[in-house]
């Protein structure tokens, strides 16, 4: 469900480094939540214009309250989802992981194989190899994954949402850069050997088919990204074109950022 802001009034994100964020100066509210990922709220992210300019930094934690997502101008930071797909099969099957119940935001909850955020540092600000230097920083650290991978950027998406459960403190308002891989190592994808899951991150991972991912999305099992991916028939798009071999280099999408 999109956020409260969006359906009563037209959509104004922030636009220069000016505006103040509301940086809640009490933080007893964290104390219910699991230590380590209390500490991953200081992480500091980009914060990005309509067009995913960036124009300033903002902790994880700030980046994700609704009081900044749902304010008179909308927090939007930069995002990425990660789709690793087993080409052994035909068609391939997506690795798909369930998000750890220790999770602050959509605990529990099936997405694709890894989503997360590029940092606000050097490296990871440089566009769309920032992003794919962060989608393999990542990876490694929730799922232990390790194998080569030739990182294909598609495109860009839009979406704001509130947190499931809606705990009125957490959501999500984010320019997310869509990048895909194929496992490219033989034999088939082992998910017991190839993957050393972070438990604090992912509760497990499964290989799982287009129909397996209408299905998780139709019985509400989904984060709210990866259902409207999958609603929109971009998932099956992208998952078509990678199965024929038209996904070999960046951007043959269109860039065009895509409201979900």
């Amino acid at each position: 469900m999109m956020i409260k802001s969006m359906i009563t009034r037209p959509l104004n994100i922030i636009s220069t480094s000016s505006r103040t964020l509301v940086s809640a100066s009490h933080t007893d509210f964290l104390d219910k939540y699991d230590p380590q990922q209390v500490s991953l709220l200081y992480e500091p992210l980009m914060v990005v214009d309509e067009n995913d300019q960036i124009i300033g930094e903002v902790t994880k934690k700030d980046a994700h309250l609704l009081e900044n997502i749902e304010g008179e101008q909308s927090l939007v930071h930069r995002a990425f989802s990660f789709f690793l797909f087993d080409n052994s099969t035909t068609p391939s099957r997506l690795i798909l992981q369930q998000r750890s119940s220790e999770k602050i935001t959509y605990p529990s909850l099936w997405a694709n194989t890894c989503c997360s955020h590029p940092l606000y540092n050097d490296i990871e600000m440089n566009g769309i190899d920032g992003v794919k230097h962060a989608v393999i920083r990542r990876v490694k650290y929730e799922l232990g994954y390790e194998s080569d991978l030739d990182l294909v950027y598609l495109t860009r998406i839009f979406y704001q949402a509130r947190n499931i459960p809606d705990d009125g403190i957490f959501g999500e308002s984010e320019i997310d850069y869509i990048i895909v891989a194929k496992h490219k190592q033989t034999p088939k994808l082992d998910l017991l050997t190839d993957f050393k899951l972070n438990v604090n991150e992912v509760e497990q991972i499964q290989s799982v088919t287009l129909k397996d991912c209408e299905e998780l999305v139709d019985q509400g099992l989904a984060t709210p990204w990866f259902s409207r991916i999958v609603k929109e028939g971009l998932l099956a798009k992208w998952w078509t074109a990678l199965d024929k071999n038209e996904l070999n280099s960046d951007g043959q999408q269109s860039d065009k950022i895509i409201q979900l």
